[in-house]
């Protein structure tokens, strides 16, 4: 029972100051933090994730890619093969262009 409380805090919102998330994912029961080793390690065998963060009580899983986005039906697969169900993504940074002026 030891080892739970340091991995609750890894998964934790607050647990790094510089988490920049991509991606919410609502997973539908996702309750504890058991729930979340098999999504994460679906996601981290990808190689595009930087850093997931879970919030059990909302049943969320916050993704922060390192440049390339996991396209959506992607993610499905991974949390199906994991045992659950996605509700809903949502995109949390603006999809805008980078551009130095404006059209």
């Amino acid at each position: 029972m030891k080892w739970i409380l340091p991995f609750l805090f890894t998964l934790g919102l607050n647990a790094e100051p510089n988490f920049d998330p991509d991606v919410e994912v609502k997973i539908k029961g996702l309750v504890c933090a058991s729930c979340a080793i098999g999504v994460k390690k679906g996601l981290d065998k990808t190689k595009l994730v930087k850093k997931v963060k879970f919030d059990t009580s909302k049943q969320l899983c916050i993704i922060e890619y390192i440049s390339i986005e996991i396209h959506p039906s992607q993610i499905n697969q991974i949390v199906k093969d994991a045992g659950y169900q996605v509700t809903s993504i949502k995109w949390l940074k603006d999809k805008k262009p980078n551009r130095y002026n404006k059209p």
